[in-house]
């Protein structure tokens, strides 16, 4: 059986007994893995050919056509499964999809709707508009997803499209379903965004984990929303990969996984 053999780094919350436990003493933590090929997926979040973030959007199709797509060659070809996973409206596009959807994902969610907070707050809480609690108004954010041209006919990355051979998901119920039955332990992540969809997503790195996956972030393999305020040094993008070093698992580069694929 193929193993893949790649070095991890680990963010260190903590000290060693005999260093004060100071933030400036935190270090990063590296230790050599190996896992089965056939236990691992490269779970590929949210790549898709448009963003209303202009800016974002010629970041991430960088990172997809020069570290990600040839990730995903070296993957195919050492017989790790590659999982795409580009949100539920995203993935019902292609007929992959279907093949773990579950009751959830073809009919919609059952049960009874959550009694606290009430709905009339809840709602105010979630709408954009101009009330106490709610966030402001993102007209922009509306029309994009109003024109036809745009999020209506998003699609993955061209670069980055499903090939014969690969899974589609659309929820992480779906994704889970997916291991399970595949006898996947072990999850790579790359995709986008790093801040938002890659940890917050149900088939994110933190859902998956707390399932009990080991999930590896391919931290040159995704890019941040950033502001103006962070975007010269991408610290957003930092902060994001050392919080899921910190707390939810490790992180490689591409270089790492493909080299190990190629062996």
């Amino acid at each position: 059986m193929k193993e893949l053999s790649f070095t991890c780094r680990y963010s260190r919350e903590y000290t060693a007994l005999d260093i004060p436990c100071r933030e400036e003493n935190f270090e990063w933590h590296e230790r050599t893995v190996t896992v089965p090929a056939a236990q691992a997926a490269l779970v590929l979040v949210d790549c898709w050919d448009r963003h209303p973030v202009e800016s974002f959007q010629e970041r991430a199709a960088q990172v997809a056509q020069q570290r990600i797509l040839p990730t995903v060659e070296a993957c195919r070809d050492a017989g790790v499964l590659v999982v795409h996973a580009p949100s539920p409206e995203v993935a019902k596009k292609y007929p992959q999809w279907l093949k773990y959807a579950g009751d959830e994902e073809l009919f919609g969610p059952e049960g009874r709707e959550a009694a606290w907070p009430p709905a009339e707050f809840r709602s105010r809480v979630c709408r954009y508009d101009d009330n106490p609690f709610g966030r402001p108004a993102e007209p922009l954010l509306e029309q994009w997803l109003e024109d036809e041209t745009l999020f209506p006919t998003m699609r993955i990355i061209e670069v980055l499209e499903p090939q014969a051979g690969d899974f589609v998901v659309a929820t992480g119920a779906q994704l889970h379903r997916l291991c399970r039955d595949q006898q996947i332990l072990h999850l790579f992540y790359a995709g986008f965004a790093a801040n938002i969809c890659i940890q917050l997503r149900d088939y994110g790195i933190r859902a998956m984990h707390d399932r009990g996956y080991h999930t590896v972030l391919l931290r040159d393999c995704t890019t941040a929303i950033e502001g103006s305020h962070t975007l010269q040094g991408e610290w957003l993008l930092e902060a994001a990969i050392f919080n899921i070093e910190l707390k939810v698992g490790c992180s490689t580069t591409a270089q790492q996984l493909q080299a190990a694929c190629r062996k």
